[in-house]
């Protein structure tokens, strides 16, 4: 059946709410609670349900790599080249979530992918009125589950966090998530793996039948 993809960008909605921000800051609309509500619930839920059942998640990877004794945190914390990545996980508090055994996959944006967005977006990532939508934002870069290279298959349908899915796309030894290709994968943690991408994943909703 013929795939129709429904684009609901959360921070599409933010810019609105930014303009109604500026217009009158005496009250709330219900698009913002309705969204704040939602964004509540997936952080409540947090990037530690792991997907039963999904075969792509495999313990047993292929991969000769090295498991690093430094965590996902301290990795990222570590490389200059994600530190806005890693300042918005900390402000936004979803850091805390990537601080347990997992093991997750987190996919990181490099600085060049978060310059790549709109300015009125990238200027508002740290504004505290908008916590539980950039919350949504980073929920879309961790999935539940060790997943490396070897363990990503072409067509695969992948689950972030924040409930959205990114599709896997292989070729010869490129990797693409979503609309995002791996710059730097399988950085490997002792609570997960860490690839670095090139984009910025907006959460995007899309019904696929």
């Amino acid at each position: 059946m013929k795939a129709f993809p429904y684009l609901f960008t959360l921070f599409g909605l933010a810019m609105l709410l930014i303009t109604g921000c500026d217009q009158s800051n005496d009250s709330q609309t219900g698009n913002e609670a309705a969204l704040q509500e939602e964004a509540n619930a997936l952080q409540s839920n947090g990037p530690v349900d792991s997907q039963a059942g999904n075969a792509l998640q495999s313990s047993g990877s292929t991969k000769s790599s090295r498991v690093s004794s430094r965590s996902l945190l301290d990795n990222i914390n570590a490389n200059n080249d994600l530190s806005t990545f890693n300042s918005l996980l900390r402000k936004a508090g979803v850091a805390k979530s990537l601080s347990g055994t997992g093991p997750y996959t987190v996919l990181a944006p490099t600085e060049a992918a978060f310059l790549e967005l709109p300015d009125i977006l990238r200027d508002n990532l740290e504004s505290p009125e908008h916590r539980e939508l950039v919350q949504q934002l980073l929920n879309n870069h961790i999935i539940a589950g060790k997943l490396t290279t070897s363990d990503l298959q072409d067509g695969a349908i992948l689950k972030t966090a924040a409930g959205h899915q990114l599709k896997v796309a292989k070729h010869n030894d490129e990797v693409q998530i979503g609309p995002a290709a791996m710059e730097k994968p399988d950085g490997m943690s002792s609570n997960g793996v860490l690839h670095t991408i090139n984009r910025v994943l907006v959460p995007v909703e899309e019904t696929m039948l």
